[in-house]
């Protein structure tokens, strides 16, 4: 049994595990006390403060079909050794990154959809899955600001993991510590993902 077949099974788009990500956070338990909230004072925000609004255009999805390119499925957070070291594995292979965001994390495999046409509409629109009718454009990694962050090579990993939890990367790095280049043979095309990503972006300025 592979490691992929061990995540949860839920396969999502980005975008929605950003919708989802507080929602899904365990709750606490009846049983536990409850810790009061300090508030503070909400002044009114004067009017020359005010934030300004997006003014940017927004990224049809006939000119982008970046979602159509990827499937990204929910799996368990880098916890313990054994989790790491399996995120570690999935950034071993070529067109697989890793996304995080609020603490859910998903891995990413860099596919593109076999009924996706030359001019990037849909070739089975009419019944087209569950999860294509869900999403929107309008709240997708293109056209709203994405808060998370994608991991592509095994040195980036391991630097969050020294960040954000140095007691459990000094054990992953004291017995598999992922090599400071591969051994084997190279990526074909290691950044394709990014560059179609940035490349969509750029259409909003």
């Amino acid at each position: 049994m592979t490691a992929l077949a061990n995540a949860r099974s839920s396969t999502r788009t980005r975008s929605s595990a950003r919708k989802t990500a507080k929602a899904q956070k365990p709750s606490q338990s009846k049983t536990s006390p409850k810790r009061a909230k300090r508030t503070l004072p909400i002044l009114a925000t004067p009017a020359h403060a005010q934030p300004r609004q997006d003014t940017r255009k927004e990224v049809s999805c006939t000119v982008c079909a970046l979602c159509c390119t990827y499937v990204a499925i929910e799996i368990n957070p880098p916890n313990s050794v054994p989790r790491a070291t399996e995120l570690l594995w999935y950034l071993y292979h070529e067109g697989v990154s890793l996304y995080e965001n609020d603490g859910e994390w998903m891995v990413q495999f860099e596919t593109r959809c076999m009924n996706l046409l030359e001019d990037n509409r849909c070739g089975v629109y009419e019944t087209r899955p569950h999860i294509c009718r869900e999403y929107s454009e309008k709240e997708c990694e293109v056209n709203t600001e994405d808060d998370g962050q994608t991991f592509y090579e095994p040195a980036t990993f391991m630097a969050y993991l020294a960040h954000r939890r140095p007691r459990l990367h000094a054990k992953v790095a004291a017995g598999f510590a992922p090599p400071a280049a591969p051994v084997g043979r190279a990526a074909r095309n290691p950044l394709a993902f990014r560059r179609r990503l940035a490349r969509v972006r750029a259409l909003r300025a």
